[in-house]
C-alpha cells in the first residue's frame, strides 16, 4: 500500500521525527511505499523518502489527489485544518505523540508550581496561562489564538478513523477529553529492530546519563541538586539541548559541579547508544507527565537500569526494584538516594540491567509494531471500501 505520513517537520533530531523515519523504514521493509508530507516549514526535505511541503489545507488536498495514497498516518501536525483536509479524502490513522490536541500550553505542566495539570482542555484553561504559567503567551490575543488552535486540533484528530497513543496514561487523557475510547490503541512509539546486544557491565560504573531536551519541565535542575548530594566519583553527562542549557551550565558551576557535569549537546544515535553502554544508570527526572519516556526503553535495551520520577506513562514500563527505581515526583533527596543505592550495590544494578534488557526486547519488537500498524490500516481501508458507492 502507499502510505502518506504527515508531520510538521522532517528533522531527525526530534523524537517524533526519529519515529517517523524509523517507521518508514519498517513499513518499507514490509513492502509498502512511503510518502512524507512536511506540514509546517513550507519546504521539501532531504529525508530518505519522497517528501512534499503541505503547509496549507489546499496543499494537502492537492497532494492527496495527485498521489492517491491508500491511507494516511498523521503524526505531530499543529494545523487542524490540514489534518481534516487529509481525513476527508482517505482512511487516516493518527498518532497523538504529545499534548497538542488537549493542551494549549506547555505540556500540561504548571511552571509556577512545578506541578502536573490534571484538568481537561477547555476555555477555563485560558486564565491559567497567566495564573499558573502553563504557557509562554501573555497577550490576550495570543492566548485566544492558542486556545482556538488547540480546539481545532482536538476536533481534527477526533475525526480520524483510529488513534494511537504511547501509554495507558495518554489513553485516559484522551478519554477525559471526550475522545472515543473504542478508537484508541496503545502502541509505544519505539521499537527495536536489530538483534539484542550481549549484556555488558558499565565501562564507567560511576557515570550517570541524562538524554533529552533541556527545558524546565524535564527536570535537569533536579539532577544537579541530586548530584550535589552524591559523593564523588559519581558524575553526569547531559546529552541534549534546549532553552535552559546556559542556565543549567551556570547552575552547575555555581553549585561547584563543573568538574562532575558535562553538557555534550545532541548526539547521533550511535554515539548515544555507546554512551548508554558506558554508563551505570540513565536518569529521567521529568516534572511533567511523560507520555511514554522512550529514552528509558533505549537505555533498557542496552542493559542499563533507569531511575525516574513516577510521572505519566513511565510507571507502565519502569518496575520499581526490577529494572530500576521509581521516585515520587519532585523529591530530590529520594532521587539522589535511589541513585546512591544502586551505585553502591553493583550486583543489584547488574541484575536490574539484565532484567530490563530482556523486558525491552520482549515487549518492543519491530515485528509486533509493524503487525499492529498494518492490521489497523487494513481495517480502516476495508471500512472505507464498505462506505464507497457501488
Amino acid at each position: 500500500m502507499r502510505i502518506l505520513h504527515l508531520n510538521d517537520t522532517v528533522n531527525p533530531q526530534g523524537g517524533v521525527e526519529q519515529y517517523l523515519l524509523s517507521v518508514c523504514d519498517l513499513l518499507a521493509a514490509a513492502g509498502h511505499e512511503n510518502v512524507v508530507a512536511a506540514c509546517a516549514d513550507g519546504r521539501e526535505s532531504a529525508a530518505p523518502w519522497p517528501t512534499y511541503a503541505t503547509p496549507t489545507p489546499d496543499a494537502a488536498r492537492r497532494l492527496a489527489d495527485r498521489l492517491r495514497p491508500d491511507v494516511a498516518y498523521v503524526h505531530h501536525v499543529r494545523d487542524g485544518d490540514v489534518i481534516a483536509a487529509v481525513a476527508e479524502r482517505m482512511p487516516a490513522l493518527g498518532y497523538i505523540h504529545g499534548f497538542a490536541p488537549v493542551c494549549a500550553g506547555l505540556g500540561k505542566y504548571f511552571r509556577r508550581t512545578e506541578t502536573i495539570c490534571t484538568r481537561p482542555f477547555g476555555w477555563a484553561c485560558a486564565p491559567l496561562q497567566y495564573t499558573h504559567r502553563c504557557s509562554t503567551a501573555r497577550h490576550p490575543l495570543t492566548v485566544r489564538r492558542l486556545m482556538q488552535e488547540t480546539a481545532r486540533r482536538r476536533w481534527a484528530f477526533a475525526r480520524l478513523d483510529h488513534l494511537l497513543v504511547a501509554s495507558g496514561y495518554m489513553r485516559d487523557l484522551l478519554r477525559q477529553n471526550r475522545f472515543d475510547p473504542r478508537r484508541i490503541t496503545i502502541l509505544p512509539p519505539h521499537f527495536l529492530a536489530a538483534p539484542p546486544p550481549p549484556w555488558q557491565p558499565p565501562a564507567d560504573p560511576s557515570l550517570l546519563v541524562y538524554a533529552g531536551r533541556l527545558e524546565v519541565e524535564k527536570g535537569v535542575s533536579h539532577l544537579l541538586q541530586a548530584l550535589r548530594l552524591l559523593p564523588a566519583p559519581a558524575h553526569l553527562v547531559v546529552a541534549g539541548d534546549g532553552t535552559q542549557r546556559a542556565q543549567y551550565e551556570r547552575m552547575a558551576a555555581e553549585m561547584g559541579l563543573a568538574a562532575r557535569v558535562r553538557f555534550v549537546g545532541w548526539l547521533a544515535a550511535d554515539a548515544l547508544t555507546a554512551l548508554y553502554r558506558r554508563c551505570a544508570l540513565v536518569l529521567i527526572p521529568s516534572h511533567y507527565a511523560e507520555p511514554f519516556g522512550k529514552v528509558g526503553i533505549e537505555a533498557l535495551a542496552q542493559g542499563r537500569a533507569v531511575v525516574a520520577y513516577a510521572t505519566g506513562g513511565i510507571p507502565e514500563w519502569l518496575q520499581d526494584g526490577r529494572n530500576g527505581r521509581l521516585v515520587p515526583p519532585g523529591n530530590v533527596p529520594a532521587f539522589a538516594q535511589a541513585i546512591d543505592d544502586l551505585l553502591t550495590q553493583p550486583v543489584v544494578l547488574r541484575e536490574m540491567g539484565r532484567a530490563g534488557q530482556r523486558q525491552a526486547w520482549a515487549r518492543y519488537g519491530a515485528d509486533a509494531h509493524a503487525q499492529t500498524l498494518l492490521a489497523l490500516m487494513g481495517q480502516m481501508m476495508r471500512g472505507w471500501a464498505g462506505k464507497m458507492p457501488a
